[in-house]
């Protein structure tokens, strides 16, 4: 794989998605918690706005809404008026205080300033409190995401480091999902997880937070996900599965801190990697796989006998995370596929496994190398490139407009790898 970067001087329509906003999608899985910007205002609003459109939920979120004085005389006193009124107020039981570009350039030391506040407070305030540095100048969504859940369990394993043991909780597993998954991909995965027998700790659950959560009245903290009483339980699981190659990070943490081996998936879409994740949960839980999960395989085999004409000699051109291009390209690769181009937000570890060649860029790259392509797979910010093309438009990602049920769409799974199959086969009949 080649992987490079454009050489233009400048960004038009941009496919990265700010850092922080990856920071604050990973707080809304977690129960009666709120994540803390620490920059201006509108880093927050714009934040908030763009979660909404998505999701169609309400977003947890708060700032520490810095002005120019703020910047030039240091920003801590800001921070520390935020923590203390969002404590007082609202009494959450996770707080994390996620830092910007702005805060980040002007070198102001959140991650010092806020444990020296934890220090303060620790005796007197049950809230769980974790600082995060995501700079806006580098990354993306999935590396703010997945650079949040590493801060959460480290400071997770510093608290409970006391109760740390070798003695675990017999078939308790952990289960990491990556940026890339929506709600219901998370709710699909831990049916089969919990189909083995398992109780699953899931960290961040966004499947009973931004999905299915009909709450009454009003909070500005989270309304779903999981506890920090459940998050305490993570250190007594006897295994931890991460989905998406980003949280590996947060899954040898886990095995570092708390002596919990750990398995990575970085694609849970298409027939070989399910089989893969199906035999290695039948080998770990010494059970059989339920007849239903035969059922969906067969009829995966089947939509894969239907569709195979559609995808005879088709090209695509595809833009997304690095961790859901990866999963994209392993699927569209098995059902035939060929593709005209690749661009993604950054460059991970994971693209180096990929023969084709990807470009870092922008969604205006994708629009120069479609020329020739029948299908356009990316966020909602590609479709007038889409549409300027005469291409079939696929959305996909993050943010997604104009339709219903982002967070019910189900990519992961012999049945979610059907209902993609399917969408993929009809735009390119």
């Amino acid at each position: 794989m080649v992987t490079y970067k454009t050489d233009k001087e400048l960004t038009i329509n941009p496919l990265k998605v700010s850092q922080t906003l990856g920071g604050v999608l990973a707080l809304q899985g977690f129960y009666q918690a709120i994540p803390i910007v620490h920059g201006s205002q509108g880093c927050a609003a714009f934040i908030k706005a763009l979660m909404t459109q998505h999701y169609q939920e309400p977003i947890a979120i708060q700032t520490t809404a810095l002005q120019e004085m703020n910047i030039i005389f240091g920003a801590e006193q800001n921070m520390i008026k935020a923590m203390d009124k969002v404590l007082e107020k609202h009494k959450p039981s996770i707080v994390a205080v996620i830092s910007t570009g702005l805060t980040e350039t002007a070198g102001d030391d959140l991650i010092g300033n806020l444990n020296n506040y934890i220090k303060e407070v620790d005796k007197e305030c049950s809230c769980f409190i974790f600082p995060v540095s995501l700079p806006d100048f580098e990354g993306s969504l999935e590396s703010g995401y997945s650079r949040t859940v590493e801060a959460m369990i480290r400071q997770l394993l510093k608290k409970e480091k006391d109760c740390i043991s070798n003695q675990k909780i017999k078939n308790q597993i952990n289960f990491f999902p990556g940026s890339h998954l929506t709600p219901a991909d998370v709710m699909e995965i831990k049916r089969i997880l919990q189909s083995f027998g398992f109780t699953v700790i899931t960290a961040p659950d966004l499947s009973t937070s931004l999905a299915g959560n009909y709450a009454l009245g009003y909070s500005s903290l989270t309304q779903g996900g999981i506890t920090y009483s459940q998050s305490k339980q993570l250190v007594f699981s006897e295994y931890t599965i991460a989905v998406g190659s980003s949280m590996e990070g947060a899954a040898k943490m886990m095995e570092e801190g708390a002596g919990i081996p750990f398995r990575v998936f970085p694609s849970l879409s298409g027939l070989k990697a399910n089989d893969e994740f199906f035999s290695f949960l039948q080998a770990i839980s010494k059970q059989s796989v339920s007849p239903f999960y035969h059922w969906e395989r067969n009829v995966l085999m089947d939509c894969l006998l239907d569709a195979h004409f559609n995808f005879l000699g088709k090209k695509v051109v595809l833009a997304l995370e690095p961790d859901h291009l990866y999963s994209f390209i392993t699927l569209c690769k098995g059902l035939g596929l060929k593709f005209d181009g690749l661009v993604t937000s950054f460059s991970t570890n994971i693209l180096s496994k990929i023969d084709e060649e990807i470009t870092i860029g922008d969604l205006d790259d994708l629009e120069k190398m479609a020329t020739s392509a029948d299908l356009w797979i990316s966020n909602s910010h590609g479709e007038q490139g889409a549409i300027r093309m005469n291409i079939p438009f696929m959305p996909a990602g993050f943010p997604i407009f104009h339709q219903l049920g982002n967070s019910l769409a189900t990519s992961v799974g012999y049945r979610g790898t059907t209902e993609t199959i399917i969408k993929l086969g009809n735009l390119l009949k």
